[in-house]
């Protein structure tokens, strides 16, 4: 009998250090959750209201730090993979916008404890069209999402697509002004 307990005891021990090491589901690995989906949409829409508070020409470092910041969020959470990726899509497009638009006389906008660098005010309309490129194919992957993803993939491209006014807005502004 003492065998049989020893070995039993053996074996759960095994089996506990053997998960202990493979690694339990933490909070970084969550599934879907409304409550975390709602803190991504609030982080988007977070953004979009911190770049109207700045000038036209550093608006897209602006919205290219706030996709890097959310997109940073969904690290290590699985089920947000997807979505992870079409918000890096978009901030890469904006990293290559600003990059390739950058306006070197501009001083850095220090805001916020953030600094934006801007693009040249002839750039903008450009700037804007290849922005709302990449939001579009962003919100085309989201809205691909089925199963368990969808209703929130769908939260979260309903922010991604959702400014269009607002950059229509810029545009106007941008063009009376040069």
């Amino acid at each position: 009998m003492k065998v049989f307990i020893a070995a039993g005891l053996g074996f759960a021990l095994s089996f506990l250090a053997a998960t202990v090491m493979a690694g339990t589901p933490t909070d970084d690995r969550i599934a879907f959750s409304s409550d975390f989906t709602g803190q991504v949409v609030g982080k988007l829409e977070g953004g979009i209201s911190e770049c109207q508070a700045v000038a036209a020409v550093y608006r897209f470092d602006c919205y290219r730090q706030n996709y890097r910041a959310v997109g940073r969020s969904l690290n290590g959470k699985p089920d947000y993979r997807d979505a992870q990726k079409a918000l890096k899509r978009v901030e890469d497009t904006l990293k290559a916008v600003v990059k390739q638009n950058g306006d070197r006389g501009a001083p850095p906008l220090k805001q916020n404890g953030r600094t934006y660098k801007a693009v040249r005010p002839d750039t903008v309309a450009a700037s804007a069209a290849a922005f709302n490129k990449a939001r579009q194919e962003a919100v085309t992957i989201l809205l691909r999402a089925d199963g368990k993803a969808q209703v929130h993939y769908q939260r979260i491209a309903s922010v991604v697509g959702s400014n269009k006014v607002i950059i229509r807005t810029d545009l106007l502004a941008v063009i009376r002004l040069v």
